[in-house]
């Protein structure tokens, strides 16, 4: 399966990290083979976006519209509590995933999956605040509260915030090889320690 399109969805109370992780890992990606392998876009509701705690306004690529994308991103934040009670907002998010060959999730963009059934019956990871608000939605889901992601394929879910990034290095891993999802590791210098 060649993954050459990658969208990351945006909404007010979006947490920075939360996009800007993968969007960071995948950038290098396509910095080292020289812009050839990722075409990357942001994608939102509106134009303008003002991420978590007020610190940064955003500008997105694209107005949210059935587009479609290879690899569809949804990061968490507190924007999310809001979302699953958007049926208009949340029908629109579907349709974009119907069209994705693999949707993404990081930390309480799980919220937005379950509320939508894509993840019923699966494990799934998210961030350990919200592990009552995905239960309460799908009590199907079984979570993984010591694992950074899981991969069902065509949904990942990875836990909360920094997690995203150990998600994309994963997603390297799985669709190009572990030697470069290791080349571009080493480029962006992340080697976290060890939770003790």
């Amino acid at each position: 399966m060649e993954i050459n399109s990658i969208g990351i969805f945006l909404f007010d109370g979006v947490e920075l990290l939360d996009f800007a992780g993968p969007l960071e890992v995948f950038g290098a990606a396509n910095y080292l083979k020289d812009d050839g392998l990722f075409s990357i876009n942001t994608v939102a509701e509106k134009k303008q976006i003002k991420t978590s705690k007020g610190l940064l306004h955003v500008s997105a690529d694209h107005i949210l519209s059935d587009q479609t994308y290879d690899l569809f991103i949804i990061p968490g934040g507190y924007g999310t509590r809001s979302i699953v009670r958007n049926p208009e907002l949340l029908h629109r998010i579907d349709g974009t995933i119907s069209h994705a060959k693999i949707t993404a999730s990081v930390c309480t963009g799980a919220l937005i999956l379950a509320a939508l059934g894509r993840l019923s019956g699966k494990t799934v990871c998210s961030h350990h605040l919200s592990f009552d608000k995905l239960l309460a939605i799908d009590p199907t889901v079984t979570i993984m509260k010591e694992e950074r992601y899981t991969d069902h394929g065509e949904i990942i879910t990875s836990a909360g915030v920094s997690a995203g990034i150990d998600m994309g290095f994963h997603f390297l891993s799985r669709y190009y090889s572990k030697a470069f999802s290791d080349e571009t590791r080493q480029y962006i210098e992340y080697y976290p320690a060890p939770v003790l």
